[in-house]
């Protein structure tokens, strides 16, 4: 037991304990669809489903058969999901720091007809017990926080829903993934945590796919969480003309290309975009195809970098440049090609790392290094994240939210000031669904034409 875990927990809660384990187990009939049950045995001090158990299998079973492969649970109290995943058709690993929930899943698996291999353990301090790699891996995050502990919450009946780790579990598990390489290809992660409580560990992309909202408003989430297009070919050069124009004749929604120097990168209307002496430039292939939305996917990249620097410093002038002070950043810039009726979409970024300059080409400028010290490695990676987690697409992932993209893109230019167009400012103002600017009747796609204060 942990030092915070100590804290939270006396010897009268041991006592209580040993109280509770007299009492008789619970027998239930749990039915996570209208034409599904199981029978379900549950010790007094395991854990028992409830709303976000119902939640997560509502989302394994839209996930469909899983055809063998391999299934890990973590905590998985009365083994509810993991008997669930195995009529579905997964083969079964869990993992419990209560060993009556091992013996209880165990029990369960068996009354039900599935097989599993159940372990004692879970993410901590301790070694992992297991080392294989699993194509979907899931957990019911803890969601409590001590301070809303109250009489009501059992010692170790609940403790499942207590986060009294100051790291985070959430940090220590996707540390935990990475060193003993948990994750198969193209494997998913699925958490369920409160809503908007997880943020990112600048390795694995991540969306929301399901929510539900209790009564008292307030809200959990499943998460899901993989690898940033990770069949796409990614590569560094130490010098380039424009990242941008590399990509253009490659292919691979993506496909990804980094430098510290460009020697003829682009800007906005073919402006140059200028290498400083400490410079980050990246770019990617975000589409391909017919259907392709460049302005949305250029607020994309703007919020995508914003999300991966993370300070309310940075604000986000439309529709490509990123500010600190009023001093540029950041630029960035989506084009296209046409050929035989097909499009691609290349994403390019271009991060002032470190300078002395104040300004380029009566431009005043800013650098990371004044609020943030991350290194060129780190960013690229983040942003990688980022994007990913904004617009990938593939089947088997949540949906894209454009609209969400829009509609938080909309509130950073709500932060940054009032448009000014043709003399008038504006009060007021939208961005429509292909991210241009909208001012009254008028719709403006260049910032050219536009002054903000």
């Amino acid at each position: 037991m942990g030092k915070e875990a100590e804290e939270l927990f006396d010897v009268n809660d041991t006592v209580l304990e040993t109280e509770r384990q007299q009492r008789k187990p619970k027998h239930l009939n749990w039915r996570p669809v209208e034409n599904q049950s199981f029978s379900l045995t549950i010790p007094p001090t395991v854990y028992p489903p409830r709303e976000d158990t119902d939640l997560m299998a509502k989302r394994l079973i839209q996930l469909g058969p899983g055809k063998g492969r391999k299934f890990l649970e973590i905590g998985c109290g009365s083994g509810a999901l993991s008997i669930l995943a195995g009529s579905l058709g997964w083969s079964v690993h869990g993992c419990d720091i209560n060993p009556f929930a091992v013996v209880a899943t165990r029990g369960n698996l068996e009354k039900n007809m599935q097989t599993g291999v159940i372990l004692e353990g879970g993410v901590g301090p301790e070694s992992f017990p297991f080392d294989t790699k699993f194509d979907l891996i899931i957990w019911n995050l803890p969601y409590i926080f001590p301070d809303e502990v109250s009489d009501v919450l059992g010692p170790m009946e609940e403790a499942a829903l207590i986060d009294t780790d100051k790291v985070g579990l959430y940090h220590r598990l996707m540390a935990t993934v990475e060193k003993n390489g948990l994750l198969a290809i193209n494997g998913k992660i699925l958490l369920l945590a409160r809503y908007n409580s997880l943020k990112s560990d600048g390795k694995f992309a991540k969306r929301i796919w399901d929510i539900h909202t209790f009564e008292d408003g307030e809200k959990l989430a499943v998460y899901c969480l993989w690898r940033p297009y990770e069949h796409a070919d990614k590569s560094y050069v130490d010098v380039t003309g424009s990242t941008n124009d590399d990509l253009m004749r490659k292919i691979g929604i993506g496909t990804h290309i980094s430098t510290r120097k460009q020697t003829a990168g682009k800007g906005r209307r073919s402006r140059k975009w200028h290498s400083i002496e400490s410079s980050y430039a990246g770019s990617w292939i975000v589409a391909e195809g017919r259907d392709i939305n460049p302005g949305l996917l250029q607020l994309s990249g703007g919020l995508a970098v914003l999300n991966s620097i993370g300070d309310d410093r940075l604000k986000l002038k439309w529709p490509n440049d990123i500010m600190i002070e009023g001093r540029k950043l950041c630029g960035i810039l989506v084009e296209g090609r046409t050929s035989n009726n097909q499009t691609k979409a290349v994403l390019g970024i271009g991060i002032n790392l470190e300078t002395k300059q104040t300004k380029l080409e009566g431009i005043e400028i800013s650098s990371l290094a004044e609020i943030k010290d991350l290194s060129f490695e780190e960013l690229d990676q983040r942003l990688e994240c980022e994007i990913s987690s904004l617009i990938e697409y593939r089947d088997d992932l949540p949906p894209v939210d454009y609209e969400k993209v829009r509609s938080q893109v909309l509130e950073h230019m709500k932060i940054y000031g009032k448009p000014e167009y043709q003399g008038k400012v504006f009060e007021s103002f939208d961005l429509n669904e292909r991210g241009e600017l909208v001012l009254e009747d008028t719709v403006i796609d260049d910032g050219e034409d536009v002054n903000w204060i």
